[in-house]
């Protein structure tokens, strides 16, 4: 059975048996009541015909004086101790009682009985009769009048019932139309997704607040993940097959090279060995970043620590020094300290870094300033080749060179920039280029004063997929140092 059919008869079912309920739960009541008024009205009524009738009993013959209180829908009988009675007495309409069976009654008592197709009421009174004797003085009295409008109640009750069911069985299809409209459109647009291959997302118009509105937008943030992710595996295929093309068509190249003429020619060997090696070191690197640019968010998140820049700049270029023998300058108060993930900040020095060692022969400098209240400033500068003033735009595109032909002899893959700048994004850091041709390049990155944001949620902070590899970037530059020594 579908989920619209059961919700459509299980609240039919539900409000029919809830009603049902209500309406006996009336009927038992109103009948309650109205037996209970009626009884007492008899009893009333019997105690002040128990007392007329003992206190005439010396007087008027029995038969007359049953007859004289008898009343006129009832019965009147006198019993004995012995459990026999005077004859009853009635007007006609009590008939039916006087063939009920009946017994004597010491206390005062009612009774609601039935005979002759109806019911009725019979009160006992103990009475002194004129002998001394101790007698009950029985009064029946029918209450078909009562039941009469008992049993009207029940049919108009019925009758309500009936009608309640029709507007009861119409909410219940238009309440199941609303529960499954958004859950319709879900499957709609799955089935959707699934033939055209495409992400679309739900619009059910549900107010915010409710179950189902929670559910479309949960439904809407997957369908965006996925697609995100989607479009981050299908530019990692891009990338990678563009990419890497080139580098393994050159390692093949020199490969083949060096089956046909490398043990008779030891320069072509030399050389072969070197462009392969060079061209492997750039795949590994070009691989990683491809994987950093692809990663999935949610895997990257923030460690907000009060970090030392001056230390973090001193300490990347440390390292730069050592792994590639390049001279690095840092100008650098004693202590510039922010809040931010020093991790990161790390990754992001050690791209400026090796952009300029790449770029440039001459000397690194490296200047940071601010602190004590002042926004905190690194500026990497170096003396090379500088950008032209109007690619500088282009220069966080991804994959994107001034010169391929320089790039390719650089090792370069267009990837640095874009990554720095999703790192100083990430980080809340602007980052602004400054260049001349033939004269150098100058990065500057500037920290907000307040830091990161508190808006910048941890998985609004991974959303480009950063990895934390400074202690590896380290192991990598300095293995590197080795094999070129």
């Amino acid at each position: 059975m579908r989920l619209k059919s059961k919700i459509y008869l299980y609240t039919s079912v539900l409000f029919a048996i809830l009603l049902t309920a209500v309406c006996i739960s009336v009927y038992m009541l109103f009948g309650r009541m109205a037996i209970g008024d009626e009884t007492r009205r008899i009893e009333a009524e019997a105690l002040l015909i128990a007392d007329r009738v003992a206190s005439s009993a010396s007087e008027i013959a029995p038969d007359d004086l049953l007859r004289a209180y008898v009343p006129a829908d009832g019965m009147l009988r006198v019993v004995r101790p012995d459990g026999t009675s005077l004859p009853a007495v009635t007007n006609g309409d009590g008939d039916p009682f006087i063939t009920e069976a009946y017994e004597y009654r010491e206390d005062l008592n009612n009774e609601h009985l039935s005979g002759g197709g109806h019911g009725y009421i019979r009160v006992s009174v103990p009475v002194i009769w004129s002998d001394g004797e101790v007698r009950s003085v029985q009064i029946s009295r029918s209450i078909a009048d009562t039941e009469g409008r008992l049993a009207v109640l029940r049919t108009v009750l019925a009758l309500v019932a009936l009608l309640a069911m029709v507007p009861a069985i119409l909410a219940s299809g238009v309440l199941a139309n609303r529960i499954i409209r958004p859950i319709s459109a879900l499957t709609g647009t799955m089935s959707d997704i699934r033939q055209s291959g495409t992400f679309r997302q739900i619009e059910t118009g549900q107010k915010p607040g409710d179950e189902l509105a929670e559910m479309e937008r949960t439904f809407n943030e997957m369908i965006a993940l996925l697609e995100t992710n989607f479009e981050r595996q299908e530019r990692f295929v891009s990338d990678a097959s563009h990419e890497l093309k080139t580098p393994l068509t050159i390692i093949e190249s020199y490969a083949n090279l060096l089956r046909r003429r490398g043990r008779e020619r030891p320069e072509v060997f030399d050389e072969a060995v070197d462009a392969i090696l060079s061209e492997s070191v750039r795949m590994r690197e070009l691989t990683e970043r491809l994987l950093q640019s692809a990663r999935r968010p949610e895997a990257d998140t923030l460690q907000l620590t009060e970090a030392d820049l001056a230390k973090c700049v001193r300490e990347s270029a440390s390292v730069i020094s050592k792994a590639y023998g390049r001279k690095v300058e840092v100008e650098s108060a004693e202590f510039v300290t922010v809040t931010t993930d020093e991790a990161k900040v790390r990754q992001l020095l050690f791209i400026l870094l090796d952009n300029a060692r790449k770029y440039s022969e001459e000397k690194i400098e490296v200047e940071t300033l601010g602190g004590k209240g002042l926004p905190a400033v690194i500026r990497v500068k170096d003396r090379g080749v500088g950008i032209p003033e109007a690619e500088l735009p282009k220069v966080f595109d991804r994959f994107y060179r001034v010169d391929s032909s320089r790039t390719r002899q650089t090792g370069g893959s267009g990837l640095g920039l874009s990554l720095a700048k999703d790192i100083a994004d990430v980080l809340n850091i602007a980052i602004r280029i400054d260049s001349e041709v033939g004269r150098g390049t100058t990065v500057t990155l500037t920290f907000a004063p307040e830091g990161i944001p508190p808006r910048v949620s941890e998985k609004e902070a991974g959303r480009y997929g950063l990895l934390r590899r400074s202690a590896r970037h380290d192991g990598r530059l300095e293995q590197r140092k080795e094999e070129e020594e």
